[in-house]
């Protein structure tokens, strides 16, 4: 393993084994290198190496179920049922890698006004997102506003603003020295500025969304001596699709994309199908480009209560050092009046 990546303390960047170039190609190595470059001049043993690593090439955290909360995606969702929708999560990736990446977030956005018009909507996002001795929180608030374009189609835009503070527990690297200069002592950290933009055109048969996020032009360098060009925060674009096929009365197919990208790395996108029954329960799955495909499930127990959870097995370079990753999402559907389980915009 440890001929996937030769670090040299001495230069700006990273030399890569000739037999290791084409993996160096993939998504998953590009978020190897963004976490690397932070930590530039320090040479961590192999097994941070790979606890670094964050799949699809997002320096963002990486979600299976975002399909049950796509408003963590784009804040363009805000408001889109007559209901606060609070959703709770934590992702546990890559189980059986010591400090391998955990997520939990918190997510709550509902409407201001009748949906049935034109009408306002507000959200936040707590965000938390650990790999290793890496960590980053993200604090946004979103506003968005939905405008009926026929009786059944709406298109909604949306903005997320607020901060994300990256921060480096120092006292957990493994160093060839005790003391290197380019290293803070204990705890390195640092707030960047988030916006993120949307737009979503939905019914309730259908949406399609585009989305990207950390905007504005941002460098994390917890070495203030060290600017190093490739510390930059990459924009993230997302664009999804949907669409919600009755098989019968009580049974309804919803296949749908999600395409991502973030420079330099190639496009990737997943494609995902859900089978759902009645407003009692649902089944998914993912096929992930490159990487590996997730296993999901849900169950709408009450009108306010609802839980999701995915499994995503890979078959990347560390599936032999992992049993693949879990999430769970706890869903709150709060002053929903209605008899209904599951959501109006449910695809």
């Amino acid at each position: 393993m440890e001929r996937f990546l030769q670090w040299q303390a001495a230069t700006d960047g990273y030399i890569l084994l000739p037999d290791q170039a084409e993996w160096a190609e993939s998504e998953t190595a590009y978020r190897t290198l963004n976490i690397i470059v932070l930590m530039r001049k320090i040479k961590i043993l192999l097994g941070l190496l790979l606890l670094s690593i964050c799949s699809h090439a997002q320096q963002r955290p990486q979600y299976s179920l975002y399909y049950q909360n796509n408003y963590i995606l784009n804040p363009a969702i805000a408001g889109i049922e007559d209901y606060f929708d609070t959703k709770l999560s934590y992702r546990n990736q890559w189980l059986g890698i010591n400090g391998a990446p955990t997520t939990t977030y918190i997510t709550s956005q509902g409407p201001l006004g009748n949906i049935e018009k034109g009408h306002h909507g507000i959200g936040f996002n707590v965000i938390e997102d650990r790999t290793g001795p890496t960590s980053q929180l993200t604090i946004d608030a979103s506003y968005a506003y939905h405008i009926p374009l026929t009786k059944r189609i709406k298109i909604a835009f949306g903005v997320s603003a607020g901060a994300t503070q990256y921060s480096l527990a120092t006292d957990q690297l493994v160093l060839d020295q005790n003391f290197d200069p380019a290293v803070p002592k204990n705890r390195a950290s640092q707030l960047v500025p988030d916006l993120v933009a949307g737009i979503w055109i939905y019914s309730e048969q259908f949406y399609f969304g585009a989305s990207m996020t950390q905007l504005l032009p941002s460098q994390v360098n917890f070495n203030t001596q060290d600017k190093n060009p490739l510390n930059r925060l990459q924009p993230h674009q997302f664009v999804t699709a949907g669409y919600k096929f009755f098989l019968t009365e009580d049974i309804s197919l919803t296949p749908s994309v999600m395409i991502k990208h973030v420079s330099p790395v190639p496009v990737s996108f997943d494609l995902n199908g859900k089978l759902q029954y009645k407003d009692i329960m649902w089944l998914g799955t993912s096929i992930r480009r490159t990487d590996g495909f997730s296993l999901s499930a849900g169950f709408y127990i009450s009108r306010s209560l609802n839980v999701s959870y995915a499994y995503d097995y890979t078959y990347s370079p560390l599936q032999q050092y992992t049993s693949g990753s879990h999430e769970i999402i706890l869903g709150l559907q709060l002053g929903n009046k209605t008899g209904v389980r599951c959501p109006k915009m449910n695809w």
